[in-house]
């Protein structure tokens, strides 16, 4: 099955229904993800979410790296993926977008050999959106980030 363009048809609230709709693909991933992140930091309902429209597996197990690695260093703060989602409803960005952005970004610090927590990342990636580059012409958000990072750099 195309893991890149399903549609949901119907309210898709359950891991076995994603596998059902995208593909037996998923499975491992959404199995990995849910053994691996405590339900506190990534309920059955937001890892159904992080698989919604053209996400792909390999955006699913870049998220499930993230959000492991918060956990780990926020063990008692709120959970990212929540904020994550506070920020993705806010946006004039859908989710194929973002997870399109941090995925450079990401990439971008490991060629640099640096990291920053998740929740500063989001930060960063919400200025970029919010760049007076992106106020008369709607630009890619992957696009906004390469030109800040190329621009101003990244400090974190």
């Amino acid at each position: 099955m195309n893991q890149n363009k399903v549609e949901y048809k119907k309210n898709v609230t359950t891991i076995e229904e994603v596998i059902e709709l995208k593909g037996e693909e998923w499975r491992a991933t959404l199995e990995y993800a849910r053994a691996t992140i405590p339900v506190k930091f990534l309920s059955d309902r937001n890892l159904v979410r992080l698989t919604k429209g053209d996400a792909t597996i390999a955006h699913t197990e870049m998220m499930v790296r993230l959000l492991y690695q918060d956990s780990k260093e926020r063990p008692t703060g709120s959970s990212a993926v929540e904020y994550f989602f506070r920020v993705i409803d806010h946006s004039e960005y859908s989710l194929y977008a973002w997870l399109n952005a941090i995925t450079y970004f990401t990439e971008w610090l490991k060629k640099e050999g640096r990291t920053t927590p998740f929740p500063k990342m989001l930060g960063y990636l919400q200025c970029c959106e919010d760049s007076p580059e992106n106020k008369d012409i709607e630009h890619k958000l992957v696009d906004l980030v390469e030109e800040m990072i190329t621009t101003h750099g990244f400090e974190g």
